[in-house]
């Protein structure tokens, strides 16, 4: 038996409040377990502190400089809050026209699709021309690369309708717009929310790699000015920190994804 579980069934609370707890307490065991064989792994290979500096080194270090690693996150995030919610809109604007003009989806679905393979190291260079070094930087590459598989998401869910689905609302009188905000988009959020779990995974790392290239502030830059300066053990705090919030926005689109399928039902 799962002794969290045990512990949160002898606790006075509400259903949602225990599920709370529990995850919480699951958080707390899988750091736990990370940090023990993280410091197994140095004794057992013998790394150096340059290589691998202890859990305890890294948490002093988070400590010791948290206003630091706290203002480098807090940038981090707005550039990525920032590029996710410009994927999103340019993503449902174009799979919209791509549902609504068989012209457009032949001419420009090959474009991007190229767009999409050049490597993120030759992006970064144009993208810090256009935006400079700033967070803008990151939220441009956030954006361009989190903004594919959005599109690919919306575009299928707005095309999940079957065609019975479709004639039935015509039958009863439904134009275009009708349809689509009565039918598409309700079928189209599963997907969605697909997309944006993708995207979501990937993002704030995304945002570190931008910031590392371009000398953005933010964590990337952080991470790498710990490393020239020979500051290990901030560097891994603040790889530690990025590591967290990157999961913690997955969480929350997660999160996200429920509170809006229960407003819709």
């Amino acid at each position: 038996m799962n002794p969290s579980s045990s512990i949160v069934r002898g606790l006075p609370l509400g259903g949602a409040a225990a599920l709370t707890l529990r995850r919480l307490l699951g958080y707390v065991a899988v750091i736990a377990c990370v940090a023990l064989l993280w410091q197994l792994a140095i004794w057992g290979f013998g790394l150096p502190p340059y290589l691998l500096p202890s859990p305890g080194a890294a948490a002093q270090a988070f400590l010791a400089h948290h206003s630091e690693i706290g203002g480098a996150t807090l940038l981090t995030v707005q550039a990525t809050v920032i590029g996710m919610v410009a994927a999103t809109v340019v993503a449902l604007l174009l799979a919209l026209l791509f549902m609504a003009s068989r012209w457009l989806d032949a001419a420009l679905h090959p474009l991007i699709v190229l767009v999409r393979t050049v490597p993120m190291i030759a992006i970064a260079p144009v993208l810090v021309l256009v935006f400079g070094r700033d967070r803008w930087a990151g939220a441009g590459m956030v954006a361009l690369l989190s903004f594919f598989q959005i599109m690919l998401a919306a575009r299928k869910g707005l095309e999940a309708p079957s065609r019975n689905m479709l004639e039935l609302m015509h039958c009863n009188g439904a134009g275009f717009w009708q349809t689509l905000f009565k039918l598409r988009i309700p079928c189209a959020l599963t997907h969605l929310f697909t997309g944006l779990r993708i995207a979501s995974a990937s993002a704030i790392l995304c945002a570190m790699f931008a910031e590392w290239l371009s000398g953005a502030p933010g964590l990337g830059s952080l991470i790498l000015d710990a490393n020239s300066r020979q500051d290990f053990a901030l560097m891994w705090a603040a790889v530690g920190v990025g590591t967290t919030v990157s999961y913690l926005f997955f969480t929350f689109t997660i999160a996200l994804e429920r509170a809006v399928h229960d407003w819709s039902r």
